[in-house]
C-alpha cells in the first residue's frame, strides 16, 4: 500500500491559470520552503481528490486514446502536477501562477523547475487538448 501525507493545500483558486493561486504549506513543513523564493517557477505535485476514474481511453476531438496520454484527471492514480510561476513567498504560503488545481486540493510535493525540466521541442498530437 502506498500512503502520502498532505503538506499543503491550495487555499485560492479563480479557475483562471493567469490569476494568482495561493498555496498555504502546512506550519510543520515550512522549514523546507527555505531558498524556494530564489526560483522562478515550481512543480507542484498535488492530489486530484475530486477526480473519478472512467477507464483507460479518452475521446479526444475524435480520437480515441489511453488515459496516459491525456492530462484527465479521471487516472488509476489521480496524482496532478503544475509547473507555475513562483509569484511571492510570504511565509508558509506561495503565490503562483500558472496552477490548474482547485481550491482545498491536497498539495503531495514541491520540486524547483530548473533546466533539467526545459525541453524547447516537443512533440504534440493534433488531437491533443493544449490550450
Amino acid at each position: 500500500m502506498v500512503e502520502f501525507i498532505p503538506i499543503g493545500k491550495v487555499v485560492s483558486f479563480s479557475g483562471r491559470r493567469e490569476d494568482i493561486s495561493e498555496i498555504q504549506i502546512f506550519v510543520e513543513y515550512e522549514e523546507g520552503l527555505k531558498g524556494i523564493e530564489e526560483f522562478s517557477h515550481l512543480i507542484l505535485i498535488y492530489l486530484l481528490d475530486k477526480s473519478k476514474f472512467s477507464g483507460l481511453t479518452k475521446e479526444r476531438k475524435g480520437v480515441r486514446v489511453g488515459v496516459f496520454a491525456t492530462r484527465s484527471p479521471n487516472r488509476p492514480n489521480p496524482i496532478g502536477l503544475s509547473v507555475v510561476n513562483l509569484v511571492e513567498r510570504k511565509g508558509n504560503t506561495l503565490l503562483v501562477t500558472g496552477s490548474n488545481a482547485f481550491k482545498d486540493t491536497p498539495i503531495l510535493d514541491i520540486k524547483p523547475y530548473d533546466r533539467w525540466d526545459s525541453i524547447r521541442e516537443i512533440r504534440v498530437p493534433s488531437w491533443h487538448n493544449v490550450q
